[in-house]
């Protein structure tokens, strides 16, 4: 016969390494820094703030029924536990298993929950919390069997709903409730006693769980012409990489950097208009351009990164495969689906630190793997939020809902979700969520690789200034999109030259020349005279005015310039001479000024005034979030190997115990309930020595009852010794 489990302390001794290993998985804020022994761990496990991060990880079912722990007396069977939440104990064997595993819970028989969940849990299951003057079990079921039968309904109506009661003072409902003892005033609130509240329900702690996660309802999917979705889907993934590429034109007049970061809304709806995109489109594709870290800014506008440059040589397949595996791991919410910023009263902006939300890359994805089964259905945003609550009890309905129709709109611009139900897309970008980045990529280039038709790399030019392009354009012809305004597209892609679109081009740095080899090389028909003029006409007329960007001037005597201009340091700034005393370059002051100093040469800064001025050196532009994505339902991430940890736990445990720290006995004697003699260092100097059974550790503050009474206190760990 096995000894009876005294604490969760020795709970987690019986717990074999490839236990430990998944608890440390689940909570890995529990082995940073790695506890000195079991009892540490266990300690560190029933801290409040371990136990408010390890509950927004449970299910509905999980939650309820340490909901119910929270509210049965210690030690309650799984009998008792299972009718308190409207199941049999076979039904919630395996939700108490992993209850156990994640260290809330201890006992086989003898079923108790961690102290603190009773502490957090305040108010389980919308019950009232625990008060001295609350009625027993008994008198609260005789106070419902007094009470006139006209109450009935409202009982039923009360049953379910929180404890506090919204009633007008002095209304009819309030008084006869108040005179059958169901409500009672407590300060400000009228709540329902908690006894009072379970015999309303009958015992029950919480209606009938359901243990199985519910899946997404919807209308069947019928397509007419087989091959319909995945053409859309592959349409909707060209189509946002080609309006990230629009990001290009952005140096014509750039979008400007609202003072708390992101993009104004005015700027995001005129660029939409430009790249002739809906705004929810255009809004998903540029906010995950810059989670990508394509774009950054300034301080004053956005602009293209230089990872955006290496992003532009890569094939499309793969462009749109880093899209697509960014937006789906990153916490941020298109501007037009997130809610209004309550701090300020206004809409969320893109780009900004504003768009994100914990917790949110965890639900992003569990809303897209509980599509991946119902692939033939078109689910209702009702049917998904109710499987997200399942899967997140703890997250309001309302946001719930607000992720569910983000996913589904965002997901639709990036071409994997097709009204509510994954794309061939949708479903190899859920697959490939398990695979390292790396083979990520390559799994989702070949899949887009796979459906989409082949390029087609050849055109018809017409006389009124049109190119047709009779299907997907190749890599080569879409070098033509900068020259042209579109005008339609579909099976066949439609463009048309004008002046302002071959003189925008032109001052983006393209070379007429060069268009017009590419046109008699692509063209099944000859190149129309017409064209060939316009092109000649507007090249004549380019660049009568030069402009170029100049970040830094050097002045100096000419032989001094000349001598710079000569050393290995200065190949790198590309000065370029205005006169024999004053050169440009592109390179910021701060890098100029680096490179002058590494010649050899003495150099100054100076002000818009010319006067010496401290060194000013200009940060490189960065793209992405400010913030790092970190994904904080979950804990920070592991400092070392779950195994490894582990296995300093497992050794620690088995050593003697002389070289542990204050910190780890303290914890050591919370695990296990044990009296201390504590030196407790007064404002003078010196040590006042004090009995107490420690109750808890939590930021640096230990929480102890005196010995010989019940009298708590807390005093900072630093001021504590041990006899």
């Amino acid at each position: 016969m096995s000894e009876p489990t005294r604490s969760l302390a020795d709970e987690l001794r019986r717990f074999d390494d490839e236990r430990l290993t998944e608890l440390l998985l689940a909570r890995p804020d529990l082995s940073a820094p790695v506890p000195r022994g079991i009892g540490p761990l266990a300690a560190r496990a029933a801290g409040a703030a371990s136990v408010q991060r390890a509950l927004g990880a449970l299910t509905r079912p999980e939650l309820s029924v340490l909901e119910a722990l929270a509210v049965l007396e210690d030690p309650t069977c799984p009998a008792d536990v299972a009718a308190a939440v409207g199941a049999t104990p076979a039904e919630i064997a395996g939700v108490l298993d992993r209850l156990r595993t994640l260290a809330l819970v201890w006992g086989q028989s003898e079923l108790r929950a961690v102290r603190t969940v009773r502490e957090v849990l305040r108010t389980p299951a919308g019950l009232a919390p625990e008060a001295d003057d609350d009625p027993s079990p008994a008198e609260a079921a005789r106070r419902l069997r007094k009470a006139p039968p006209e109450l009935e309904p409202l009982f039923e109506r009360l049953a379910w709903g929180p404890a506090k009661v919204d009633a007008a003072e002095g209304s009819a409902a309030a008084r006869v409730l108040g005179e059958a003892g169901v409500l009672v005033r407590r300060g400000d609130l009228r709540l329902i006693p908690r006894p009072v509240h379970l015999a309303l329900r009958g015992g029950r702690v919480c209606p009938a769980i359901t243990i199985a996660r519910p899946l997404p309802e919807g209308e069947a999917i019928r397509e007419r012409i087989p091959g319909t979705r995945d053409a859309q889907s592959v349409e909707a993934a060209f189509e946002a990489v080609r309006l990230v590429g629009t990001v290009r034109t952005w140096d014509d007049d750039p979008p400007a950097v609202l003072r708390r970061g992101g993009i104004p809304q005015r700027d995001l709806r005129r660029l939409a208009q430009q790249a002739d995109a809906p705004l929810d489109t255009y809004a998903t594709v540029i906010q995950t351009a810059w989670c990508a870290g394509l774009l950054g800014h300034d301080g004053k506008s956005w602009q293209p990164t230089a990872d955006w440059d290496a992003f532009r040589t890569r094939g499309l397949e793969q462009r749109w495969a880093e899209l697509a595996l960014t937006w789906a791991r990153c916490r941020h919410l298109a501007v037009t689906s997130a809610p209004a910023d309550p701090q300020h009263g206004q809409a969320r902006a893109a780009l900004s630190s504003a768009s994100a939300r914990d917790g949110l890359r965890t639900r992003r994805l569990s809303i897209l793997r509980a599509l991946r089964p119902a692939t033939g259905i078109r689910a209702t945003e009702a049917s998904l939020a109710a499987s997200l609550g399942w899967a997140f009890p703890l997250v309001a309905p309302t946001l719930l809902a607000e992720e569910v129709h983000a996913v589904l709109v965002e997901g639709t611009a990036l071409g994997v979700v097709l009204d509510g139900a994954l794309t061939a897309l949708g479903t190899a970008l859920v697959d490939a969520l398990e695979e390292d980045v790396e083979s990520a990529d390559a799994h989702l280039a070949d899949v887009l690789r796979a459906l989409a038709p082949p390029p087609v790399d050849e055109l018809l030019l017409d006389a009124d200034l049109t190119a047709t392009i009779p299907g997907r354009p190749s890599e080569r012809l879409l070098a033509l999109l900068p020259w042209t305004d579109v005008v339609s597209r579909g099976g066949a892609m439609t463009l048309r030259f004008t002046s302002a679109t071959i003189r925008r081009a032109m001052g983006a740095g393209l070379d007429g020349d060069d268009l017009l080899a590419l046109l008699r090389d692509a063209s099944r028909t000859p190149v129309p005279q017409t064209l060939e003029y316009l092109l000649r006409d507007e090249a004549r007329r380019h660049g009568q005015i030069r402009i170029g960007r100049a970040a830094a001037y050097l002045t100096a005597d000419e032989d001094v310039l000349t001598l710079f201009q000569g050393t290995p340091h200065a190949e790198a700034l590309h000065l370029q001479r205005l006169a024999p005393t004053v050169a440009i370059t592109a390179s910021d002051p701060g890098f100029v000024l680096q490179m002058v100093r590494r010649s050899g040469l003495s150099a100054i800064a100076v002000g818009p005034d010319g006067l010496t001025a401290r060194d000013e050196r200009d940060h490189s532009l960065h793209g992405g979030p400010v913030e790092p994505e970190l994904e904080t339902v979950e804990g920070p991430e592991l400092r070392l190997p779950a195994a490894e940890a582990v296995s300093r736990i497992r050794q620690a445990d088995a050593g003697d115990g002389e070289d542990l720290s204050v910190t780890d006995r303290l914890l050591e004697a919370i695990a296990h309930g044990q009296e201390l003699r504590l030196g407790i260092v007064d404002g003078r100097g010196g040590i006042i020595a004090r009995d107490a059974v420690p109750l808890s550790l939590e930021g640096g503050r230990l929480r102890a009852r005196d010995a010989r009474g019940a009298e708590e206190f807390t005093v900072l760990v630093h001021r504590v010794t041990l006899g």
